[in-house]
């Protein structure tokens, strides 16, 4: 019985041991480094308590070669301590470091979200719900009278 016990314990010990080992990530070195230089791009200033969290972000971007949501990290978390310190809360503050992480968490990318992308030509124009024609940016090319949709 003290066998079975033993035996146990040991099993039990190495899953308490290997589980955050598998849910840890390590970043390449090469995507630290793309994304301090984003962070810095788009005004994250080293030192602030919103740096290391952009860093972290913008990096696991660069390691799964989405360099658009890292910059899309880096702009909300830019824009989280803008508006922070627009309130008049002063930086390296708990207030400050607790209206970052509410303004991050509040424009998280929702990744269950249900975007439309709608289909374009080879030259980037497509069509809205209303039959107008837009260019890649969104901007209305032509509008189709009512009578013709």
């Amino acid at each position: 019985m003290t066998r079975l016990i033993n035996i146990t314990a040991a099993l039990g010990s190495l899953v308490v041991v290997a589980l955050p080992l598998a849910s840890s990530h390590a970043q390449s070195p090469a995507s630290m480094v793309d994304a301090a230089q984003t962070c810095r791009d788009y005004g994250v200033r080293p030192g602030t308590p919103a740096y290391d969290t952009c860093i972290n972000r913008a990096a696991a971007a660069y390691d799964r070669a989405e360099p658009g949501i890292a910059a899309a990290e880096a702009q909300r978390i830019s824009d989280a301590g803008n508006l922070c310190q627009s309130y008049g809360i002063a930086p390296y503050t708990l207030g400050y470091r607790e209206c970052v992480t509410t303004e991050i968490d509040r424009r998280a990318l929702r990744s269950y979200e249900v975007r439309h992308v709608p289909s374009s030509d080879r030259f980037g124009f497509y069509y809205d719900v209303n039959g107008n024609v837009r260019d890649r940016n969104g901007e209305l090319v032509r509008v189709v009278p009512p009578g013709y949709r």
